[in-house]
C-alpha cells in the first residue's frame, strides 16, 4: 500500500505544474483575443481635438442662442430603406429655408458603415447596409449659419 501512495505522492507536484501550464494558455488566448479585436484607440488625433474643445463648446452656444428647432424624422419603407425628413424653424416655429444640408449614418455599435446622404428640400431617401441601431447627424446651413442635429433611429 506505501508504494500506492508514493507513486501518487511523486504525480502531485505534476498536477501543480499541469494547472498553471493550463492556466497560462487560456490566459494567453485571451490576451492574444483582447489585443486582435480593440486596438485600444478611441478617437483619432484625441490631443487637437482636446484643444479645439473650446470651440465645439463655442458653436454650441451660438447654436442655442439661435432658438432654432429641428424636427428629424425617420419612416422606414422596406427592409433596409427608408425616407429621412428634417424640418428646421426659427423661434417663432416660421419654416427656414435650407441652404445646404446632409446626414451622416454612423452604427454606434460598429465601426466601417458609415455613410453620408445630401438631403435634397430636407429630404432624403436612404438604403442602410445594415439593419439595427443608427445614429443620423444632420448637419444644415441656413443664413449662412450652421445647425446640426443628432437622432438615433432604428432599421429594421
Amino acid at each position: 500500500m506505501s508504494t500506492v501512495l508514493e507513486r501518487r505522492d511523486r504525480l502531485i507536484p505534476w498536477y501543480f505544474v499541469m494547472f498553471f501550464v493550463g492556466l497560462v494558455v487560456v490566459l494567453g488566448g485571451f490576451v492574444m483575443i483582447a489585443v486582435r479585436t480593440q486596438t485600444g484607440v478611441v478617437t483619432d488625433h484625441p490631443y487637437e481635438k482636446g484643444l479645439a474643445y473650446n470651440k465645439v463648446v463655442a458653436a454650441a452656444a451660438a447654436q442655442e442662442a439661435l432658438g432654432w428647432k429641428g424636427g428629424v424624422e425617420f419612416t422606414g419603407t422596406t427592409a433596409g430603406k427608408g425616407t429621412l425628413q428634417f424640418t428646421l424653424t426659427d423661434k417663432k416655429g416660421k419654416p427656414l429655408a435650407l441652404e445646404s444640408a446632409e446626414v451622416k449614418f454612423d452604427r454606434p455599435t460598429q465601426a466601417g458603415h458609415d455613410f453620408t446622404v445630401a438631403l435634397t428640400k430636407g429630404r432624403a431617401e436612404v438604403t442602410f447596409p445594415e439593419a439595427g441601431l443608427w445614429e443620423a447627424r444632420v448637419f444644415a446651413v441656413s443664413g449662412g449659419k450652421p445647425y446640426q442635429q443628432a437622432k438615433r433611429v432604428v432599421v429594421e
